[in-house]
């Protein structure tokens, strides 16, 4: 699969702007404030629905307009062209950051349901960092972003998850205060734990992938690094424990929203090889690389498809073995870089040079 057109109508800073793409490697060189990050960002949100920078939709849409499209054409692996589309459409009565969103494929309105799975991008960018180091609600985020583009049954099952979870802990407070029964929690529990359930199994798949890939990989250093998983498990019994303390608190304590997970490398001879305390920053870098890596090659033998790769200015971020590395790996895939350095040029001297100003 590869994308050979982009079509972009008041997203962010593009007012109007028309880009063609070449089937393997593409580079986009401009200017910090030029927009190149914003190109990717369309990308990614043709394939998840949602941006990888915002979760506001409003701020998506150029300021100084109602609407946004991003529209693209894409080549699947049977050759075959599709036209897909995704317009963000502010609220006219009165309410600016009430946003709808549309999913089309050849000109007509699907759900999102059908839409999910039509196209798939990985994307790298320097934020990724904060994966190692930086909170569980980023790592959390990282998973989501790998299936909310690929599976449907994982984007409503977090969907309902979430929904059940509000609800569950406004009524923990309503309890609480006697004006509801403990008895009201029932359905909610339920519901929180059927589609924990079908998440947890998502993930857990995930990291089974992750840790074989990197067990097996070339890369000496990428062959030390592990994922080590830190559910939050969700059932009756376990909620029935803690539930004083969730009354108490007002909030679930347990559950797939506290799920959390560790990079681990077994050059430490510590017991605790957890790369967010003891890592370089060289180290933490490359288990960003190799995480991403992990994730396009679940994406490629879970569902048969090579995924379409955003780099997001990373070169700087990564020594000349592993730059050498990257680029070699996009050999395969049609892959998308941005940066403020024309230099960069000689290093994806292949590339699509698509100049920005």
């Amino acid at each position: 699969m590869y994308l050979s057109k982009l079509i972009l109508q008041n997203f962010r800073s593009h007012t109007q702007q028309l880009l063609e793409f070449d089937p393997k490697l593409n580079l986009i060189i401009g200017p910090n404030g030029s927009g190149k990050t914003n190109i990717l960002e369309a990308i990614f949100l043709l394939a998840a629905g949602k941006s990888f920078r915002s979760s506001s939709q409003s701020k998506l849409i150029n300021w100084n307009d109602f609407f946004t499209s991003i529209r693209a054409k894409i080549i699947n692996n049977k050759n075959e062209t599709n036209e897909i589309e995704i317009k963000l459409i502010k609220d006219q009565t009165g309410n600016s950051k009430t946003v709808s969103r549309k999913f089309l494929i050849e000109k007509v309105e699907k759900t999102r349901k059908k839409y999910i799975g039509i196209f798939k991008t990985v994307i790298f960018h320097p934020d990724d960092i904060r994966l190692v180091a930086g909170s569980p609600t980023r790592r959390r985020e990282f998973l989501d972003e790998i299936f909310l583009q690929t599976e449907w049954r994982y984007a409503q099952a977090l969907s309902q998850y979430n929904r059940a979870l509000k609800h569950r802990n406004e009524l923990l407070d309503q309890v609480r205060d006697g004006q509801s029964s403990k008895s009201e929690l029932f359905y909610w529990d339920q519901t929180l734990i059927k589609n924990a359930k079908i998440i947890s199994d998502f993930r857990f798949s995930f990291f089974k992938s992750a840790n074989s890939f990197f067990s097996n990989h070339p890369d000496d250093q990428i062959k030390l690094i592990s994922l080590n998983y830190h559910p939050s498990i969700l059932n009756e019994d376990r909620l029935e424990k803690i539930y004083q303390l969730d009354l108490q608190r007002g909030c679930t304590q347990i559950g797939i929203h506290r799920d959390d997970f560790s990079f681990n490398n077994d050059t430490f001879l510590t017991e605790d090889k957890n790369l967010a305390f003891w890592g370089s920053r060289g180290q933490q870098r490359l288990a960003v690389l190799a995480i991403r890596l992990a994730q396009i090659n679940y994406l490629e033998k879970t569902y048969h498809d090579k995924p379409v790769l955003l780099l997001d200015d990373i070169f700087s971020e990564l020594d000349p073995d592993h730059q050498k590395l990257v680029v070699s790996l996009c050999q395969n895939y049609q892959t998308i870089f941005t940066t403020a350095e024309p230099e960069s040029v000689n290093i994806l001297f292949q590339a699509k040079v698509i100049q920005l100003t």
